[in-house]
């Protein structure tokens, strides 16, 4: 079975509870987070080269924008770059790396021979954006900021259910909005479809630089609305374990 044909009867054997697919809700982004494994410096100018010239303007035709390029800065292998690919339909994520590498830009770029390849390994993340943010953002604050930053986070739970509450809490129990008060500026919200890890949850946040993302987060655990917030015993004990990265764009980053 190929790629596309498994991934659809996968989609399609899902419930639309865990697809984030609700009637009455504004359409949501899926989400594809990918990680490259790359062997060295060189091997990562070249893959960023391949993506900045090929990929990521291949996409942009294809419809996938913004699309964020980075690198670690901070919690994570400096072999690593990491691309954030929002898709507007569930066909997107199944159709556009195909197209894409059909096209004889990708076919004379993407076919390296075995001593340099433009990366060691990848893996990717599927996510369904969360209903109380559809959509990836760019914030206007910290847009054109040259020394700007992104803090991807992951939040784990023991089980779907729980995993389940914890969504609820950013989007009923209105932490995005308390996170957008305090200035975590937020650029997206994923609930993992497919990937390791799950059951869990996603996001990323932006800043001008580390110094505004430590004031910032200072402040949210001040604000009264989050005191309140934590204390709801229907949200305890929805996390058993968060990862937290910070990442910096490359100078092609759409975001």
């Amino acid at each position: 079975m190929n790629r596309r044909k498994f991934v659809a009867a996968a989609i399609a054997a899902t419930p639309a509870t865990l697809l984030g697919a609700h009637h009455n809700e504004k359409p949501t982004q899926y989400l594809e987070w990918i990680r490259f494994e790359v062997l060295n410096n060189a091997r990562r100018g070249a893959l960023e080269t391949f993506l900045k010239n090929v990929v990521v303007p291949g996409l942009n035709k294809l419809g996938c924008r913004p699309i964020g390029v980075f690198r670690p800065k901070y919690g994570a292998h400096g072999s690593e770059v990491f691309m954030l690919v929002p898709h507007d339909t569930i066909e997107s994520f199944l159709t556009v790396w195909d197209k894409l590498a059909a096209t004889l830009a990708y076919q004379e770029s993407a076919n390296t021979e075995m001593d340099t390849p433009h990366y060691e390994r990848m893996e990717s993340s599927l996510m369904t954006a969360f209903a109380n943010m559809p959509k990836v953002e760019v914030p206007e604050a910290i847009k054109g900021e040259k020394g700007r930053i992104f803090e991807i986070r992951r939040y784990e739970s023991h089980n779907r259910l729980i995993g389940e509450r914890k969504i609820e809490m950013f989007n009923e129990g209105g932490e995005i909005e308390i996170f957008r008060d305090v200035g975590l500026h937020p650029i997206f919200f994923g609930k993992t479809i497919s990937g390791p890890l799950m059951p869990n949850l996603t996001y990323m946040l932006g800043f001008k630089d580390m110094e505004q993302r430590d004031r910032n987060w200072k402040q949210f655990s001040a604000s009264p609305a989050w005191r309140k917030l934590k204390t709801n015993e229907r949200y305890k004990g929805t996390v058993s374990a968060i990862s937290d990265n910070i990442l910096v764009p490359t100078n092609f980053s759409q975001i």
